[in-house]
């Protein structure tokens, strides 16, 4: 009886032939290969998924099995993408590939839908001269300006050398640090953000009127490198609130006849016809163990009675 079950299993196996007479059948997808911008669509779609996760109630993202957070019923994994680590990218990245290659062996074609929509995932400027414009809603801690696409969500805007930016609440620019520049913007007022790729500056105006450095200079940033190009960029402090106006619609601009079409410089999306693609990070408190030994930091519990 042994004998005979164990070949009735190993044939079970072999076959993939359920008890019940369920044959499983995948699609081959052994000769489906993905393009480079097919594996840019599944990172995308992994992120995307993950954020989904993220975005639901606290109860269905925490697992028990994360010993270390079972205390403070705290998931580990609710953090931005680029924050997770590989192995957990690697789950989103395997699952949304299979799927993606499931479309494809059926014969869909995923592909962007057409060159312009394609180059506006991945637009920045190289050359001529370029303005938008930003409204400081409230007045608190908030950056305006550029950056290099690469720039990284989770590093204070300014602080490295990928970004040039103003602060108009510190009335300070920020580019590997900071230094003071032009004067503090109140509530309602629009900072004009220009780069001059030709004569290699960024500068910044406040209603229309140029900002200027203690030493008189209108160049908030000058012999600045093209690299890989720039884009537009802005980080807001907790509970402050603006505008950021790209210029698809020209006569929306408030101050760039003024300002910008006069000196020669174009709105950054004069030429997209389609809504403009953004990018949102939000900063999440990171939580790491603190050592014993710290020599600053004292960890102690605190316990709270509630008599009836």
């Amino acid at each position: 009886m042994v004998k005979v079950f164990v070949f009735i299993l190993f044939f079970s196996l072999v076959s993939y032939v359920m008890s019940s007479g369920y044959k499983p059948a995948p699609l081959d997808l052994s000769h489906v290969k993905l393009t480079p911008n097919q594996n840019q669509l599944v990172e995308k779609l992994a992120e995307n998924g993950h954020n989904v996760w993220g975005n639901q109630p606290f109860y269905s993202c925490y697992l028990p099995c994360d010993p270390q957070d079972i205390l403070n019923k705290r998931n580990p994994r609710l953090v931005p993408y680029n924050l997770l680590d590989e192995r957990t990218k690697k789950t989103n990245r395997d699952s949304v590939n299979n799927a993606v290659r499931t479309l494809i062996g059926y014969g869909y074609n995923i592909e962007p839908p057409d060159q312009e929509s394609s180059e506006s995932l991945f637009l920045c400027v190289i050359t001529r001269k370029w303005y938008f414009e930003f409204e400081a809603v409230t007045t608190g801690e908030m950056r305006v300006g550029w950056a290099r696409p690469n720039v990284c969500s989770d590093v204070e805007l300014g602080s490295d050398e990928l970004a040039y930016v103003f602060n108009g609440n510190r009335a300070q620019r920020w580019h590997i640090g900071n230094e003071p520049f032009g004067r503090q913007w109140q509530s309602g007022d629009v900072v004009g953000c220009m780069i001059d790729l030709t004569e290699m500056n960024i500068m910044f105006t406040l209603n229309g009127e140029m900002l200027i450095s203690d030493s008189g200079s209108e160049m908030a940033f000058k012999d600045i490198e093209i690299g890989d190009g720039f884009i537009p960029v802005c980080t807001l402090g907790l509970s402050q609130v603006a505008r950021i106006n790209l210029g698809q619609n020209v006569s929306s601009l408030r101050y760039f006849a003024i300002c910008g079409l006069q000196e020669g410089f174009e709105p950054f999306a004069i030429n997209m016809k389609r809504d403009i693609t953004m990018w949102f990070s939000k900063s999440l408190p990171q939580y790491v163990p603190v050592p014993t030994d710290h020599n600053h930091i004292e960890v102690f519990k605190q316990y709270l009675c509630h008599l009836v």
